[in-house]
């Protein structure tokens, strides 16, 4: 069992249960969405449609995605966070049977802008109540079990593809659907207060930013580069001659990091100043880009090596963001916080893959790494100026 956690749950079994309910309900909702995510692309392409086409729709589930985390709290709030975690489990598993009954892009592109409306939500939802039972002492190892969960279920959804024959694709649906209904089985039934749901408004957003920058430069940095760095390495590898098996094991071995490297970082976070802690995984992404800029793509193994640390330091920042968020958070702002978090990320997942390509294209690839140093050292410095001008 991971340090610490035994303590935490014999001494916090409360909390801890309901900590517990929440992972595991997630498990099963991002089992869902990743089937769905593997899916609609695969039977875009066997039906004839453009890449284009596919990348149309993402971004309509993403333009959404930041809407829901405007509007998300509001819907909790007229709902109640009971009854909402029901409602978006059916209103997804609906969506998913849609997907199978109507399958045109146009109807797909209203479906996923639907699931992104109610996957920012829920996920304003679900982190709200996360950080309103996590131990204060333990909340950076709280929210990152949360995020190796997240990773886990949802690429383990993605890889039930791989074991339905072509002419059955769309029988997933059905399974996605499943999914989704199921997970609130899985809702924390011990006797726990739920988060407090203020009236949120533009004034509580721009909370997080005044009152917890660190939490929002972390949030803002791993959209901005995380957020596009992974899907741009294509487009960098071929351009610096690297073979498409190798740049998909690149790929691969990054996620691989950022389950093996969260709950290490996550623990630390908890042991010693949150800020600092970001700050340090800010400059070792700095650190990684620089090494990815020069050394040779012949070096196979160090390379290789060098994309699964990159990949396992920079995934942790947006676990650490929330985390340091849920400690400065007054209850009545929490669920606004979170949402403003989700949103920090979802606007620099938007905007980095536009100025990283823009930079590749102006002056050639290899500026991919150079944004991406650039970025997280930038942030780093202004985390350590954080912690000098309000050290406590």
């Amino acid at each position: 069992m991971l340090p610490g956690l035994k303590t935490l749950w014999d001494t916090e079994r409360d909390r801890m249960v309901v900590v517990a309910g929440i992972w595991a309900m997630v498990m099963l909702n991002q089992t869902g969405s990743g089937v769905l995510s593997a899916v609609i692309p695969v039977k875009l392409a066997a039906d004839g449609h453009t890449a284009s086409t596919a990348g149309a729709i993402s971004t309509v589930f993403s333009v959404c995605f930041l809407v829901g985390c405007l509007i998300g709290p509001q819907l909790v709030r007229a709902i109640g966070p009971e009854r909402t975690v029901w409602t978006i489990a059916a209103a997804n598993a609906a969506l998913a049977i849609l997907h199978w009954a109507m399958p045109s892009p146009l109807s797909w592109s209203i479906f996923r802008g639907a699931g992104g409306l109610a996957a920012a939500t829920y996920f304003v939802l679900v982190e709200s109540w996360l950080s309103a039972h996590a131990p204060a002492s333990s909340r950076g190892l709280v929210f990152g079990i949360y995020m190796v969960f997240n990773r886990l279920a949802f690429a383990f959804g993605q890889f039930i593809i791989a074991f339905v024959e072509p002419s059955a694709i769309t029988q997933l649906f059905f399974i996605s659907s499943l999914a989704y209904i199921v997970s609130p089985l899985f809702k924390p039934r011990a006797k726990v207060d739920v988060p407090i749901m203020g009236s949120p408004n533009l004034a509580n957003y721009l909370e997080l930013p005044k009152l917890a920058p660190a939490a929002a430069a972390a949030a803002g940095v791993h959209g901005l580069v995380f957020g596009s760095v992974p899907g741009l390495i294509p487009k960098w590898g071929v351009d610096a001659g690297i073979s498409v098996a190798l740049i998909g094991q690149a790929l691969s071995l990054m996620q691989v990091g950022g389950v093996f490297m969260q709950l290490p970082i996550s623990l630390a976070s908890d042991r010693f100043d949150r800020r600092l802690v970001m700050a340090g995984a800010c400059f070792v992404t700095a650190a990684i880009s620089v090494m990815l800029l020069n050394v040779p793509t012949t070096w196979h193994v160090t390379w290789l090596t060098l994309m699964f640390l990159w990949g396992g330091v920079a995934s942790t920042l947006y676990s650490l963001a929330s985390a340091h968020a849920g400690d400065l958070a007054p209850p009545e702002r929490r669920v606004a916080w979170v949402s403003s978090i989700m949103l920090i990320w979802g606007s620099g997942a938007a905007l980095g893959p536009l100025v990283a390509s823009l930079m590749m294209d102006w002056r050639g690839s290899y500026l991919l790494w150079s944004y991406a140093a650039v970025v997280s050292a930038a942030t780093g410095a202004f985390l350590v100026w954080r912690k000098i001008v309000r050290p406590g």
